[in-house]
C-alpha cells in the first residue's frame, strides 16, 4: 500500500501548475519546511518559510517565491494554499482490496457490489446495499435498510444502524455511531415515569460528506436527520434527531446541534459551540467557539458568547466585565460619599418584611 513516487511535470499537470526546473526530476513525498530533504517537495505560501529550505527540496509555490530567490525548483502555482490539498491527495496511499473477509458477517439479503471491499468482523445486515468501490476497513457494523453509496469508506469501530443512506466518497471515521434513537423523551407526569417516543426515521447524509471519530448523529423521528453533501463534521460531534445540515458546512469538535436544529449551505460551528432545537442559523453564518445560539441566526452573520450575540457585540461586553470590579469599587465610593454609614448598608435598612 506504498504511494507511488511522481515526476514534477507529471504533479504540474495534475495541479495545473508550471514546471519551474527538470519535468522529469523525480518527487519523493510531500514535507514540511522544517523536515523537507533533498527530493522532498514543499508549499510554501508564507515568504518567510523560505528560509528553512534546504537545497535540493522543489517547492510548490507562487511565482514572486521563485523570483525572489535563485536556483529554485518547483512547480509554481496561483495560489499554493488552494493546491497543497490537492497535492497531499497526489500522495495518499490507496487500498485496492475487493471481497469479503472470511471472518465477516454479510447476509445473504444484503447486496454487495463486487469491487467492495468488507473487511475483517464486519456484519452486514439483510437489505443492506454496498456500492461499488465502497470499504468497511474492519469491525463495522451496517444495519438493516442501509445505503451506502460507491467509494464511501468506513473507518474501524463505526456503527450504522438502520436506514443510514449515504451518497458517493463519503468518509465515516471510527467509532462513529449513524442512526441511533433519537432522544425523544415525554417527561414523566401523574405518577408515570419518562415515556420514550419510537423513532422511525433515518439518517442521510449527501456526497463527500466526512463524519469524525466518536460522532453521533441520531436517526430521525419520522422525517430523516439529514447532513448535506461536502459538510465536513469533526470528531465528538453529536446531531440530534430531524436537524438539517446543509451543504459545505464545517462543524468542529464538540459541538451540539439540538433536534430539529437547521444549518444552511455554508454554515461554521467552531469548536464547544451549540444550536438550540428548532433554531435556524442562516447561510454562511459562523458561530464561534463556545457560542450558544438559542435564537435564530442571520445569513452571514458572525455570532458568539452565551446566548450568542453579534461577535463584534459580544466582545464589547467581554472588555465592559473586564472594568466589573474598577466599577464597583467607584459605586462603593459614590455611595459612602451620598449616604450615611446606616444607608449605605442595604441590609440594615431591612424591616421586618424584608423591605
Amino acid at each position: 500500500m506504498k504511494s507511488e513516487k511522481k515526476s514534477l511535470g507529471e504533479i504540474a499537470r495534475l495541479l495545473g501548475g508550471t514546471v519551474i526546473g527538470d519535468p522529469a526530476a523525480e518527487v519523493n513525498r510531500p514535507a514540511s519546511p522544517a523536515g523537507a530533504l533533498a527530493g522532498d517537495i514543499c508549499a510554501v505560501w508564507e515568504v518567510r518559510d523560505l528560509e528553512k529550505i534546504q537545497g535540493g527540496v522543489h517547492l510548490l509555490a507562487s511565482t514572486d517565491a521563485f523570483v525572489s530567490r535563485s536556483g529554485l525548483t518547483g512547480i509554481s502555482v496561483k495560489n499554493p494554499r488552494a493546491a497543497f490539498p490537492v497535492l497531499l491527495s497526489l500522495f495518499q496511499a490507496v487500498r485496492k482490496d475487493r471481497g469479503v473477509h472470511p471472518s465477516a458477517v454479510v447476509s445473504p439479503h444484503a447486496a454487495v457490489s463486487p469491487e467492495a471491499w468488507i473487511g475483517p468482523l464486519c456484519v452486514v445486515e439483510g437489505g443492506a446495499v454496498i456500492g461499488e468501490g465502497v470499504r468497511l476497513r474492519a469491525n463495522v457494523f451496517v444495519g438493516e435498510g442501509c445505503v451506502l453509496g460507491a467509494g464511501t469508506v468506513v473507518e474501524p469501530g463505526a456503527v450504522l444502524l438502520e436506514k443510514v443512506r449515504t451518497g458517493k466518497d463519503c468518509l465515516i471515521h471510527g467509532g462513529a455511531v449513524l442512526g441511533c434513537d433519537g432522544f425523544g423523551i415525554l417527561p414523566a407526569a401523574e405518577g408515570n415515569g419518562p415515556v420514550k417516543i419510537p423513532q422511525l426515521g433515518g439518517v442521510v447524509l449527501g456526497d463527500e460528506v466526512e463524519i469524525g471519530a466518536c460522532t453521533t448523529v441520531d436517526r430521525g423521528t419520522l422525517d430523516d436527520t439529514v447532513v448535506g453533501s461536502f459538510t465536513k463534521v469533526d470528531d465528538h460531534v453529536h446531531i440530534a434527531h430531524n436537524a438539517v445540515i446543509g451543504k459545505n458546512c464545517i462543524v468542529v469538535a464538540m459541538t451540539g446541534i439540538a433536534g430539529s436544529a437547521v444549518l444552511e449551505d455554508n454554515v461554521i460551528m467552531a469548536a464547544r459551540s451549540g444550536v438550540k432545537d428548532h433554531t435556524r442559523i442562516g447561510r454562511g453564518a459562523t458561530v464561534a467557539a463556545n457560542g450558544g445560539a438559542i435564537k435564530d441566526v442571520p445569513p452571514g452573520a458572525v455570532v458568539s458568547g452565551f446566548p450568542a450575540r453579534d461577535h463584534r457585540e459580544n466582545f464589547r461586553v467581554q472588555a465592559a466585565q473586564q472594568h466589573l470590579p474598577e466599577l464597583l469599587l467607584r459605586v462603593r465610593k459614590l455611595e459612602q460619599a451620598v449616604f450615611s454609614p446606616d444607608e449605605s448598608r442595604p441590609e440594615k435598612k431591612k424591616n421586618g418584611d424584608g423591605k
